[in-house]
């Protein structure tokens, strides 16, 4: 396990699961590429940790704080077995080892209770309304927000069996719908997992709509912020609800959603709604390349500054250069805090693999753009 000490010493004295799956990830793609390079004895080393981190999550599962918190465990509990997975050879488990595994997997099972039932209700050739009052059985009685939206979130995740709910199951889901939105916004101060209810409801509501519910999304533009009302927006535009002209300006302002709300709004022919001030290609352009950016697997979040450095045109495609800064922990402390280069192109080329300003500044920023369209979008 020599050349993965670090990165295994860095995991077991972490309690951030969610850094250390992701981690892991990154650690099963290298392994994968490399598995026939790999000595014998460091497969067995690998496999020994990913028992032992089994082991931990058995333990810290069942206690820990609240469904935000094991949901990371899920997600690391993932990420381990698929690393136990890679080293192979598993008929040669001891009973000790086999227990572990059989453990973990009862342990998570137990604890995702509500998506094992939205699973299992989707198996079902014809749903029901009884079937979905079985689920909604175990919904109702959870008091974690969080945990509450993973029906939301399972409903999402199946939306292309939805079509198989008979009528009277898609009521019992909208009036469920409406219920959790009526509650939702009758609060005070919406808690981060209030609002990450309202953003799936918000989602998946445009299969079970309502016109309480419509209602309901109308009242909720208002409060939420601009990632949900994209949502929002796009159901009620679905349903000829009118937005308002302040809300649509909210979420042009906003460069992570800019470019999708102008698509959005060509989609249902309303483009004359998108406010002048924003609607130029310089600044779609821009919010495009923000919107990559703030992907998990990039910055995870919008740069801190970002500039137009010029525009340039390869085989028939515009591109508008950008120049960026992000303290993101995604970035290496090297590139941590300075100018970097990113594009986005009219023809959906938008893209940026962190490449340092420095590295192709040249005596004239014409000549620097002319230098990275050479090197970089050719």
């Amino acid at each position: 396990m020599a050349q993965f000490d670090e990165i295994f010493n860095d995991i077991q004295n972490s309690n951030d699961y969610e850094e250390n799956a992701r981690l892991l990830q990154y650690l099963g793609n290298v392994l994968k590429s490399n598995m026939a390079k790999l000595p014998a004895e460091e497969k067995i080393s690998i496999k020994d940790f990913a028992l032992k981190e089994m082991q931990k999550l058995i333990e810290v599962i069942p206690s820990a704080k609240n469904y935000r918190e094991k949901d990371k465990m899920f997600f690391y509990e993932d990420s381990v077995l698929m690393i136990f997975t890679l080293m192979g050879d598993h008929n040669s488990l001891t009973d000790e080892q086999a227990d572990i595994l059989q453990k973990l997997i009862a342990t998570v099972s137990k604890e995702r209770v509500l998506e094992n039932s939205v699973d299992k209700m989707f198996e079902i050739a014809k749903i029901e309304k009884s079937d979905v009052e079985a689920v909604l059985s175990i919904a109702k009685p959870i008091k974690d927000d969080y945990q509450r939206g993973m029906l939301f979130q399972g409903l999402l995740e199946h939306k292309d069996k939805i079509k198989n709910m008979s009528s009277d199951a898609k009521s019992a889901i909208a009036e469920f719908t409406e219920s959790e939105l009526e509650r939702l916004l009758s609060e005070k101060d919406l808690s981060d997992d209030a609002v990450n209810i309202i953003e799936f409801a918000a989602d998946v509501s445009k299969y079970f709509i309502t016109g309480k519910i419509l209602d309901m999304l109308e009242k909720a533009m208002s409060v939420v912020e601009n990632q949900v009302k994209y949502f929002i927006l796009e159901t009620l535009l679905d349903n000829n609800r009118q937005v308002s002209a302040d809300a649509i300006k909210e979420i042009a302002g906003d460069l992570s959603y800019a470019n999708l709300l102008k698509n959005v709004l060509v989609k249902y022919g309303k483009a004359n709604l998108f406010p002048k001030e924003y609607d130029t290609p310089e600044y779609l352009a821009k919010s495009d390349l923000v919107h990559w950016l703030c992907y998990p697997t990039e910055l995870n979040q919008k740069p801190d500054e970002i500039e137009l450095l010029g525009k340039a045109t390869v085989k028939k495609e515009d591109y508008f250069i950008f120049k960026y800064k992000s303290d993101s922990d995604n970035l290496t402390d090297e590139l941590q805090n300075v100018w970097l280069i990113g594009w986005s192109g009219s023809q959906g080329s938008t893209f940026s693999e962190f490449d340092k300003l420095s590295d192709y500044e040249k005596k004239t920023p014409e000549k620097t753009v002319k230098y990275i369209t050479k090197k970089l979008l050719k």
